[in-house]
Parts: C-alpha cells; sequence; structure tokens
C-alpha cells in the first residue's frame, strides 16, 4: 500500500511539474509574499532578521555579480534578500495548498528542511565573521514553522 501512495505522488509530482512547464514559466521561485499568505508568522520572522536584509549590503557592483548574490539575494521585488525559498528550496511545484498540506508529497516535490549542510552553502569559513557559524545558535534566533497554517486552523 506505502509502495502505491509513493508512486501515487511521485506521478501526481511529475503532473504537476509537467503543468508547471506547459505555463512557459520561467522561474520557479514564488516569493516570500506567496509563503507569507499561509504562513505570516514565519514571515514576520523572516521580515525580522538579516536573511530579509541581505541584499542592501550590497555595492552597486556586487548586486550584478552571481558570486554575491547567490547568498545575499537579489533587490528586486519578488527575489529581494534571502527569502525563503533560499533554503527550502524553489516552491513553484510545492507551494500550492493542497501539496503543502501533504507532508509526504511536498517534500517529494522539492520542499527541503533547513540543515546545517543547508545553511553552510552561505555560512562559510569565508565568510567576514569573528565566529564560526553555529547552526543551533542560529536557528533558534530565526526558528519558525511550528504555527499552524490558515489551512490547519480551518481543518
Amino acid at each position: 500500500m506505502r509502495r502505491v501512495i509513493v508512486i501515487l505522488a511521485l506521478l501526481f509530482g511529475l503532473a504537476v511539474t509537467g503543468a508547471v512547464l506547459a505555463t512557459g514559466e520561467v522561474s520557479e521561485f514564488v516569493g516570500a509574499d506567496r509563503c507569507a499568505s499561509c504562513h505570516p508568522s514565519a514571515a514576520k520572522v523572516w521580515k525580522d532578521s538579516a536573511h530579509a536584509r541581505a541584499h542592501k549590503g550590497l555595492d552597486k557592483q556586487q548586486t550584478s555579480d552571481p558570486r554575491c548574490t547567490q547568498c545575499h539575494g537579489v533587490a528586486d521585488a519578488r527575489r529581494g534578500g534571502v527569502q525563503c525559498e533560499n533554503c527550502h528550496g524553489a516552491g513553484r511545484t510545492y507551494a500550492r495548498r493542497h501539496v503543502m498540506k501533504d507532508k509526504v508529497l511536498n517534500r517529494l516535490v522539492g520542499l527541503k528542511e533547513p540543515s546545517n549542510v543547508s545553511c553552510n552553502r552561505c555560512h562559510t569559513d569565508n565568510n567576514p565573521s569573528i565566529r564560526p557559524f553555529d547552526f543551533d545558535g542560529k536557528w533558534a534566533v530565526i526558528r519558525h514553522g511550528f504555527e499552524k497554517s490558515k489551512e490547519q486552523e480551518a481543518d
């Protein structure tokens, strides 16, 4: 039975991906505003964090340098700063309400849980910091995702 569910979930994921590709939509990212529509307390944590302002520390030359923007984000409205999808993966396929309600399915189609490994893509020993990156300490500052979404509250 579990195998059937996994196969159906994979087929659904492929169908969703096919539908996305058929729209001609280039970006796989939906932006923090889309995430905030269902996760308002997580969005508040993000807006109050250094991640939301990461792109503001870049000068004009750095804002067009992919070596800088891959971690600091860019200064456009949909992707400014380090947004939800920088850590949780591009949301085009998992951001749909029915997919987000299914914890197995949303992970099958791309939702990621941030970890020390994912944070270390940007928080490296090359960062201009006095102390080494401490995942547990930093996660305590931005901890989110444990509130009920609007859909969970309605159920």
